[in-house]
Formats: structure tokens, sequence, C-alpha cells
């Protein structure tokens, strides 16, 4: 036939399967680039590869499918590329693994820079492949023109951490492999190669040969460990605190940070907050302080308290100290200015090895006193073993950190009990009320084996949910990209169902407007998980911001839903979650509704379903 096109191929029996047919039972010898190429991929250990087709891969796509048989990795389709790099991401925080995808050349690169920008500041290890060329100019079809570039890496060179661009088949294999390394050699952040279509399409040239990835020079680099002496000042600093404050950061995604952390908040007799958007501790140690109610007033005032009151603070794998602190309160009527820099701050992380010439990300010189560069966790480690060997000798401080911890586990439980209380105030409130919404949430799960993929952390209420510790939530997008939701939690949710997981998520409804094609990837591959709508018909924090300025100069602040509210009409979410197939009924408007509707929703994604409820709140 050559390659003449024919539309009659049947796909799998009801779709049920995508395991090629027709294939010899053993895999046959590579032939072409593309082969090696997919062999490679599934020998750095990738499960799987998020793509969006694209006539600049189809090489490697066939191979994925005809040559290694969508095993290793398996095919996961996404209907946009940004929503493809946003799943790597998802998936990647819930294993601790890197992840891979596969984009279009420039078409796919340019629609998938914000995720690249998102995984970045997340410090995620996504490793992403682009189809590229035809390098040489004779062999370029019209639409190649249009789609490639001199240098296609340079779209994302400020996004990511290392590119190539290899023009040989040898240089590709090499580039993918070292790729991978750096990508999660710590600071660990995105990487990309473009593969020239040529390279792929071509026969397998003489003397060309799998890069061997068990050998150490594939392999990331192991943890960095802080100086003795930067340890030994740090743990001075800690140990003849007043009242010191520890700070978790990036750290909470992996479980193993929580004993660890829960060690060294004790002995010092520590107060503990989690950074940002991140958990480390228990909910309900007594140790822990954290205070987020909604961004309220009562927030920001509990945040300035407890800084005034803490001399050493130790952040641990914060991204943004100066804003753990408070050092930015003040800046744009945010509030009261924080008196930052009346304490020492002990930066535990690698920060400095990840400034960016483009970008502010991560913030301003912070008002760091004893700098720490290590790898998080592991610095921590280090950090408690030598507190613990100091604590052999009995000293006084000792005895000190024994009253600190009885005063701050008075604070904690006054804390709690006045974040339930406030909660109480407007249980029955129409629209609903945020934290009658988690509430009714959590009770629906929390006997499961939950993940938490997302939360909204402007409207979050600490006090309500109950988290064990590190490593059950996945935060959010960390670059601030909004859209990053819909694909990030099946992402993780992917991850989850692997891991036996109950995967839950609340994400707002204009995160969700941005990619709601992402529940037909979540469906077709049967990864259950639970979305829950915080659905304010409108894109609520420039909603708030359009208030406050109104109020700042004397405008009427009846006018600021113009532009920000999605209404007249309202998206009918359901409706467009049905049509991709998941579970919905109608949105819930009435709080009494809210625990049958989270318990129906559970019991499709028990069922290893897709549930989506929209639940209409009110502005936080």
């Amino acid at each position: 036939m050559g390659d003449e096109i024919n539309n009659n191929y049947t796909a799998a029996p009801d779709f049920i399967s995508e395991t090629p047919v027709n294939l010899p039972a053993n895999q046959p010898q590579a032939e072409y680039g593309s082969d090696l190429i997919a062999e490679l991929i599934g020998s750095l250990g990738h499960e799987y590869i998020f793509l969006t087709p694209g006539s600049s891969f189809r090489g490697v796509h066939d191979s994925l499918v005809n040559h290694t048989k969508n095993h290793k990795p398996k095919i996961i389709l996404v209907a946009h590329e940004e929503i493809a790099v946003a799943m790597a991401q998802g998936y990647c925080k819930a294993t601790g693994k890197p992840a891979m995808a596969f984009l279009h050349d420039l078409v796919g690169i340019q629609h998938a820079t914000m995720a690249f920008y998102n995984a970045m500041a997340d410090r995620m290890p996504v490793v992403v492949l682009g189809g590229s060329g035809p390098a040489d100019p004779a062999q370029r079809r019209k639409t190649d023109w249009i789609h490639s570039a001199n240098t296609q890496c340079d779209i994302v060179k400020d996004v990511t951490k290392w590119t190539d661009e290899p023009i040989t088949l040898q240089g590709c294999l090499d580039s993918i492999a070292r790729a991978q390394r750096i990508a999660t050699s710590a600071p660990c952040s995105p990487t990309y190669v473009s593969v020239d279509v040529l390279v792929q399409e071509s026969n397998i040239p003489e003397g060309v040969s799998l890069p061997d990835v068990k050998t150490p020079r594939y392999l990331p680099a192991p943890p960095v460990a802080a100086p003795r002496e930067s340890i030994s000042s740090a743990v001075e600093a800690l140990i003849n605190a007043e009242w010191p404050l520890i700070l978790g950061g990036r750290v909470g995604y992996d479980k193993a940070t929580t004993p660890v952390m829960t060690e060294l908040v004790e002995i010092l007799g520590a107060a503990y907050q989690d950074g940002h958007d991140i958990i480390c501790m228990p909910s309900n140690h007594p140790q822990n302080l954290n205070a987020s109610f909604g961004r309220t007033k009562a927030e920001g005032e509990y945040k300035k308290m407890l800084m005034a009151k803490t001399d050493v603070v130790l952040c641990v794998d914060c991204l943004d100290i100066s804003n753990n602190i408070g050092a930015y309160e003040g800046a744009r009527g945010a509030g009261e200015e924080v008196a930052a820099g009346k304490m020492t701050v002990i930066d535990l992380s690698m920060n400095d090895f990840t400034i960016q010439h483009w970008t502010h990300l991560g913030g301003p010189l912070h008002p760091v006193d004893i700098q720490v560069q290590a790898d998080g966790l592991y610095g921590l480690k280090q950090i408690n073993a030598e507190i613990k060997r100091r604590a052999e000798e009995k000293p006084p401080w000792l005895a000190k950190a024994k009253d600190r911890r009885a005063e701050v586990a008075m604070m904690h439980d006054k804390l709690r009990l006045s974040q339930l209380e406030a909660m109480k105030l407007k249980w029955d409130q129409v629209p609903i009320y945020l934290p009658r919404m988690t509430a009714e949430l959590f009770n629906v799960v929390k006997e499961k084996d939950w993940l938490l993929a997302a939360r909204n952390y402007r409207a979050w209420y600490d006090g309500i949910w109950e988290f064990d510790g590190a490593g059950q939530f996945m935060s959010n997008s960390i670059g601030g990209g909004i859209g990053y939701g819909p694909g990030g939690i099946i992402g993780s949710a992917l991850a989850g169902r692997d891991q036996g997981k109950f995967t839950v998520a609340i994400i707002g409804d204009g995160d969700f407007t941005m990619g709601p094609a992402a529940i037909w990837t979540a469906v077709h591959y049967k990864i259950p998980i639970m979305i829950v709508l915080h659905n304010n018909t409108s894109f609520g924090n420039d909603e708030e911001h359009q208030i406050t300025l109104a109020y700042r100069r004397g405008r009427p602040a009846e006018n600021a839903w113009i532009g920000q509210r999605m209404v007249g009409p309202e998206p009918d979410y359901c409706t467009i979650a049905r049509g991709y197939g998941a579970w919905a009924e109608e949105p819930v408007r009435d709080p009494e509704e809210l625990a049958t509707a989270f318990k129906k929703a559970a019991d499709v994604v028990e069922k290893g379903g897709v549930a989506l409820v929209d639940v209409r709140t009110s502005l936080n």
C-alpha cells in the first residue's frame, strides 16, 4: 500500500485496550532512530509518557506503539500540550520520580511554555522532548517551514535548567540520557531536548549504541550536604534562642520528612508552621501553629504576633523566605509592615543555585543571617543529628525547650478552637462558606487512604482538614499559572491510582475553565479522582483586588465584578464533565446537600471513576 492513507482501520473493540495488535511476540531488532529513542525512554524508568500528537515526532510515536508496544512507557494521550506538561509535573510530585512529555515542534512548545515555568518554579524533574526540523531544508514540507526554527530551544531556555538540539542519532540518545540526569540532580528543574524528524525516521547508522543509563555518569548526583561549620552555626543559634520557629517548605512532598521534622521541633521546643501551601507536620501536633484562615485580617494579625515573639527562624527548603517571614507586608497595601530583620534567619536550602537571570522567581536578596546550603531533607537530618548529639549532655537549654513545648501546645489548642469557632459562624451561609465545604469533604474522605492533589491556598482554612504529615498534599502550580489545576491533579491521580490512593482535589472554577479536557484523559485511562470545584463564578482573587482598590480610591465596590464574573450565562461545568465521560450531577448550592453530594462522588471514585462536584461558593 505504501504511504496511502486508509481511514478504515478499526480501533480496539469498544476502545477498551490500547495494546497494539498484529505485532510479533518478541520485540524485534530496532530498525529506525525512533526505535532506539523509544527503548531509551523505557530504560530510563518511565512508566508513562504524556503527549499531544504531532507530525514532528510521528517516528517516535510509531516506535512507542509498534516497537516497544505501548509499554514502558505507556502513552498518556492529552488534549493540549500545556496540560501534558502539567500532568508530568503533578506525576513528579506524587512519585518523587522524573516524568516525561513529548511535544510537537514550535506549536507544542509554545503552548506548553507556561507549564514549563510552573514546573521550574516547583523544581520538578520533568524531561520534555520535542519533535523538530527537519534541519535539512531540502527535506522540509510546507508545514515544516512554518513549524521549525533555527534554534527551537530558545523559547524555553529561560524556563528550563538545560536544553539541547542534537543533530545526530547518537547525539540525541546521549542528550536525552543527560537531560534526565540534569533534571534529577538537585536542585531539580525541567530539561528539554529537540529530536529532529529525520533522526527519528532514518535507519540506524553504523556504530550507534544506547547509553548504559545504569552507569554512574547518567545517575543523579547524591544529595548535597552542608559544611560542618554551617551546621554548627545554625545549631548554636537554635539552641540559644528564646523563641525558635521552624518553617517547613518543599521537603513536604517527601513523606520521609515528617519524622525528622517532628523530632527536631520537639527537641527544640520550637513553634512550627508550614512555609507556603505545603504540609510537613501533622495538623494536630501540639507544636503546629498553622494559622491560615482564608488570608483574613485575623490570619495576618496572628502571623505578626508570632513573628514578634520569634528571635530565631529556621526555613527548611522554603522557596521565598521574605514571604515566609512577613517581609513583604506593607507592599502595595498588603498590610502593616512586619519587622523583618529583628530575628536571626537561617536558610537551609539550595535556593542560590536556582537564581534565574530572567524572572524574579524566589524573591529579592533575603534577610538571611546563616546560610546552610544543602539538600533540604539531608540538611535537616544533619541539623537534627547535631542537636541530638548535644542534647545527650543534658544542657540547660533542654529545660527551656520543655517549658516552651507546654506554652506552644497551649497556643495550638487556643488557635484550633478559634478556627473552629470562626468556621461555625457562617456554617449555613449561602453561597456556601468555604470552611464548611472543606469540613464536609474531609468528613467523607478521612477514613480513606487519601491524597489531596490540590487545594485553593487563598481560600484554605487550617484546623479543619487533618493531615498526618508530608507526602499527602501536592500543593499548587507554584509558578502561579492558572490552568495548571486540571492537568496537574490528574498527573498526581495517575500516581495515586498506582499507589492505591483515593485522590481528591479542590480547584477553582477559573483554573478548571482553562483545561477541562484533562478530564477526558482521566476517564479514558481509568484514573480515579474526585474533583471539587470551588466555584464562585469569578476570577475571585482579582475581584478581591478590584474591591480593595475601589475602597482605597473611594470608588463604588459594587462594580468590582465587571470583567471578573463569568455569569450570564454561568458555565455548566457539570455538563462539560459529563461530556468528557465523568460523573457529575447538578451544582450544589445548598450547604445541607454537600454531604450527600460528596458521598455519591466518593462512591463513584471508589469504583474507579472520575467524579466532579460543582460547589457554588462565596468569595473568600
